[in-house]
């Protein structure tokens, strides 16, 4: 039992795909840009919107692929058919409560803002979307890109952070493809991060403030308690070197710093169902507990520490668990609501998307990863490069 178990959560962690789309779906829709020389990929694990249909390729994909399990790549493809079939009622359901994440909407709206932000700046650019765990896929994105004739490319991770989960995978799936296309000699950079960038710490609190008070307007700040969440992972991968939760936390000194007059706590949004692991803390489930013992008022719940387009993780794990943490009423000794029991008003903040200032700051970092101006940030991904650790 213990074995399955551990499948199970195994198949789910850190599960975040992308829905199933046709070629039409990957690149920009801006109409003025006609054979790019520059390509800009915003790399994600994504998420789907139909558990009908892509459920299982999600899952399995995510299981096969993701750096986060440990277990070694040769023993996953037959275990494969069993991870999804144990982890499909935990991570069904949690779809069924959801419903569809809208997940490809969103981030093509990204995707062509930062397209929009790339013209402005003069630079004959194109966005792309590629995903991990399901289409449209890194390799899917590259096709696209080649059939453009674009001669540079400039990844990210859509989240600001770099974990070996993330961002090593979007370039293991780009090493591999140019490994298979020997023809096609593009330049490849990867920037690494922009979590430790100013321009983004400065956007993220600029953000949160004004929605924060938008939200609750005219209460004081002392009444409103914010909660951001971001993503967690395993402690062996911590310890192991990887730097995103490090990069997290700083970007939360920054907040708290800068929200002083609020309530300002971080937790993580992990999925650790599975026995044998040990995950970032304080979870964010957690930290809702601590913030319902107070009984704070006003809660505002944000993940742009670390996700840039809301999807499971955010759309079940906050505004799900977490609020239903929040919400859990003070009960009499009849199990009854106590009569002078207030409700917090709770919101869930929403996500960058289409928002001009993370769209303005992919095409300032383009320019300048191009321009050999962001160090060891930068990493050049051919057929044969290491991918790196930190």
């Amino acid at each position: 039992m213990t074995t399955k178990l551990a499948l199970a959560g195994l198949a789910t962690l850190l599960v975040t795909g992308c829905t199933l789309s046709d070629e039409s779906s990957i690149g920009s829709s801006e109409s003025d840009v006609i054979q790019p020389e520059v390509g800009v990929m915003l790399a994600s694990h994504c998420d789907i919107d139909d558990p009908d249909t892509e459920l299982e390729h999600y899952v399995k994909s995510a299981f096969l692929k993701n750096d986060g399990i440990p277990l070694p790549d040769w023993i996953r493809p037959p275990l494969s058919d069993l991870a999804y079939q144990l982890s499909y009622d935990t991570v069904r359901s949690q779809y069924d409560q959801i419903g569809a994440t809208h997940y490809r909407k969103n981030a093509m709206l990204q995707v062509n803002a930062a397209t929009k932000a790339l013209r402005a700046r003069g630079i004959n650019g194109k966005a792309y979307l590629g995903c991990d765990f399901t289409n449209p896929s890194i390799p899917a994105a590259l096709d696209a890109m080649r059939k453009d004739g674009v001669r540079k490319i400039v990844m990210f991770n859509k989240g600001a952070q770099y974990s070996l989960a993330t961002g090593g995978e979007h370039m293991q799936d780009a090493a591999e493809y140019l490994k298979h296309h020997p023809d096609w000699k593009p330049e490849v950079l990867m920037v690494k991060e922009f979590s430790s960038d100013q321009r983004f710490r400065k956007l993220l609190g600029d953000v949160i403030e004004r929605d924060v008070k938008a939200s609750f307007p005219g209460a004081n700040s002392k009444d409103v308690c914010i909660l951001v969440a971001s993503h967690g992972l395993p402690l062996r991968m911590v310890e192991e070197g990887d730097p995103a939760t490090h990069q997290m936390q700083e970007v939360v000194t920054v907040l708290k710093e800068r929200f002083a007059s609020y309530d300002l706590r971080h937790g993580y949004l992990n999925d650790d169902f599975f026995p044998g692991a040990e995950w970032t803390t304080p979870k964010a489930n957690d930290v809702a507990w601590e913030l319902r013992k107070e009984s704070c008022p006003n809660v505002f719940m944000d993940g742009r520490l670390s996700f840039t387009t809301h999807h499971r993780a955010t759309l079940y794990d906050l505004d799900v668990e977490a609020r239903a943490v929040l919400e859990e009423p003070d009960l009499q000794p009849n199990g009854e609501p106590h009569p002078l029991y207030q409700a917090p008003r709770i919101v869930f903040g929403q996500n960058f998307d289409a928002e001009p200032g993370l769209a303005n700051l992919y095409a300032e970092l383009t320019t300048e990863a191009l321009g050999g101006e962001l160090g060891d940030n930068v990493v050049a991904v051919t057929a044969t490069a290491p991918i790196p650790i930190r």
